[in-house]
């Protein structure tokens, strides 16, 4: 049998799937259970978790239930089938939207074989997680910042509160039951550029350097969660990290093969780039590049790769949810082809342009 262990649960979409089914003559009258199984779908299972409950199901293409876990918490909006059949699941351990703090690893049997608590007075665990291939995990976070420090980083004070929470992502290498090592980060706020105040150290012209995030944007962004990341993957091939800001309306690749000293700055790595953005896609405006015509991401999810052996190896698929769209609010999924060689290196723009 063929397990997907790409499957994801985002926001309430997973609360649709129910594997209690109800069955009627006249399909118009259907209102639970499966609806639709077109023939094109995938061959195998899918794996969800509702938003609001501690089990996990793995159902088949017509609705039945294959298997269920028992979780400890609800989930903080992700979880995954490991190759070997393990359940890796993050944990709610905080009320509010996307926050975690918890990742475990459970057996077949529903045991938790590992559990790591990444949750303080300084940072959190949020939305997603990612599996490595080595059984390392990469877990996005954010980490805590106050005013103080929000404004010597260039934000407009206009549109702040009392804090900002920044993204930053950690790679464990599980040590113990309830123990791991950090072996690699990176950190959004070592890459913020500004234009803002010229005073501070990353002031700068933010068309010129598309590789930096402008800590201004969006203009109106008032709340703490001011990149608001909901996705992570890793691509093995090319050694690099794909982020999706819903905030920005864009993914981000960075480059995985530096050290956590190079992944703090603008050099190393097999990209010589350091951790800055080695590519970004979907809403140009970020980096003064464009109008509002060239936008395609509107509020999107769970930016992937398609992993090699299937149609599409190496494009990038996105949920594009679509709320605020010019023509309508509508949903699509969407594949694009980054501008990459077979090296990872990406075509760069020129100043003002967009990334391809």
């Amino acid at each position: 049998m063929h397990l997907s262990a790409r499957s994801r649960t985002i926001g309430t979409i997973c609360a649709v799937i129910l594997t209690v089914l109800s069955y009627s003559s006249t399909p118009a009258q259907q209102t639970l259970g499966l609806f639709q199984n077109d023939p094109a779908a995938f061959e195998g299972y899918n794996l969800f978790i509702q938003i609001r409950s501690t089990t996990a199901y793995l159902i088949d293409n017509y609705g039945r239930e294959v298997h269920s876990w028992e979780t400890t918490y609800q989930p903080a909006f992700s979880v995954y089938l490991l190759e070997n059949g393990n359940l890796l699941c993050t944990g709610r351990l905080t009320a509010g939207t996307g926050y975690g703090g918890m990742i475990q690893k459970l057996d077949w049997d529903g045991t938790v074989l590992w559990e790591y608590q990444y949750y303080d007075s300084t940072h959190i665990q949020h939305h997603d997680i990612e599996p490595m291939p080595d059984g390392n995990v990469l877990i996005m976070a954010w980490e805590n910042k106050d005013r103080r420090q929000a404004i010597d980083a260039g934000k407009d004070s206009t549109v702040l509160g009392d804090s900002l929470a920044p993204l930053h992502i950690i790679e464990v290498e599980p040590t113990g039951p309830t123990t791991g090592d950090i072996v690699w980060e990176w950190h959004v706020w070592d890459h913020v550029i500004q234009d803002h105040d010229a005073t501070k150290a990353n002031f700068g012209d933010v068309a010129a350097h598309p590789e930096l995030v402008d800590i201004n944007y969006p203009p109106d962004r008032s709340v703490s969660d001011w990149v608001h990341a909901n996705s992570v993957m890793y691509n093995p091939d090319l050694d690099q990290v794909m982020i999706s800001s819903l905030a920005f309306s864009e993914v981000w690749v960075i480059d995985h093969s530096t050290t956590s000293a190079e992944a703090a700055g603008h050099a190393g790595g097999n990209s010589g780039k350091g951790g800055d953005l080695l590519y970004r896609w979907g809403n140009p405006i970020a980096y003064r590049a464009g109008t509002d015509d060239d936008r395609v991401f509107f509020g999107q999810h769970d930016a992937q790769w398609i992993p090699s052996g299937f149609p599409g190896a190496g494009n990038i698929t996105v949920f594009n949810n679509g709320t605020g769209r010019p023509d309508g609010d509508y949903s699509s999924a969407d594949e694009i082809v980054p501008p990459v060689d077979g090296a990872g290196v990406y075509t760069q723009p020129g100043q003002g342009e967009a990334f391809e």
